[in-house]
């Protein structure tokens, strides 16, 4: 078991049993950060090689898996949500995708309670490629490991995001700096099946969020676009007025100035438009 990896786990104590499999299902030579996000109760860990790091209030994920990331000392971080596990995981197979150079991040696979892949954790449009490895556009934030290098070159996750899409931020980040994400359906996280409503500002913070993100990497052309396709798609998918009504504010909202003035628009490259296009997720939608 490579000693290059360490494990980062974000908690709001709301789900005490459930991080407690999480926990266990880690390999136990590997160090893991349990990072409590202003939660009520306080983590205590029997588990050895595990810190944890207890935060006065909720900074958001991002934020908050960015100071998980600050206690570690490994090449290799990888994450995982409080109320996953990894079914199948195999500290030789993530070493061989990180022996590519070109590599900056692996992305594992999630199923469900049945086994099988939702499409929203398949990145890959639709459902297509559940099973097939090789070279991705995006992943996701529970259930990945990344370059500790190169998270920190590409400056990390985006704290203002707070909740939704900050994988998608990094990821075209990652991609204009010339990595790559492999997709390696072997590393399996089992994970329930959610939907957004499980946060209580899901539908909001996605539009804004949405927004947010296109106006800082994409070129104004295929901003324009996503950001339309993804107001259309986003009305549609929403379940009932309530949604919609959150969707549209925030989707609105993501037009205002975002609170760090230190994050600046940096329109990513017109091949690494063409790049995430051919590693079947264009920006475009």
């Amino acid at each position: 078991m490579s000693p290059t990896t360490c494990w980062v786990i974000l908690t709001l104590t709301n789900r005490t049993r459930a991080l407690t499999a999480a926990t266990r299902s880690i390999p136990s030579k590997h160090h893991l950060v349990v990072v409590n996000n202003g939660g009520a109760l306080p983590v205590t860990m029997a588990r050895q090689h595990t810190t944890v790091l207890a935060l006065d209030t909720n900074m958001g994920v991002p934020e908050g898996r960015n100071k998980g990331v600050s206690a570690t000392h490994s090449a290799i971080v990888a994450f995982l949500d409080d109320d996953a596990e990894l079914a199948k995981f195999d500290s030789a197979t993530l070493d061989r995708c990180f022996a590519d150079e070109r590599v900056g991040a692996v992305a594992f696979r999630i199923v469900d309670e049945t086994g099988q892949s939702a499409r929203r954790h398949v990145p890959r449009l639709g459902r297509r490629g559940a099973t097939q490895a090789g070279p991705v556009a995006v992943f996701l934030g529970g259930a990945c490991a990344i370059r500790r290098d190169v998270y920190t070159s590409v400056g990390g996750y985006w704290a203002d995001l707070f909740y939704g899409h900050e994988e998608l931020d990094l990821s075209w980040r990652l991609a204009d700096q010339g990595f790559v994400v492999r997709y390696e359906p072997s590393l399996v996280v089992a994970h329930p099946s959610t939907t957004i409503e499980r946060h209580p500002q899901g539908w909001r913070l996605s539009a804004r969020n949405r927004v947010w993100v296109a106006r800082r990497n994409l070129p104004l052309p295929v901003l324009v676009v996503h950001v339309l396709a993804w107001l259309v798609l986003g009305l549609i998918r929403a379940p009932g007025h309530k949604q919609k009504t959150a969707y549209l504010a925030g989707w609105i909202d993501g037009w205002r100035p975002w609170p760090d003035p230190n994050v600046t628009r940096q329109p990513i490259r017109w091949r690494t438009i063409v790049a995430l296009s051919r590693r079947g997720r264009p920006p475009l939608i």
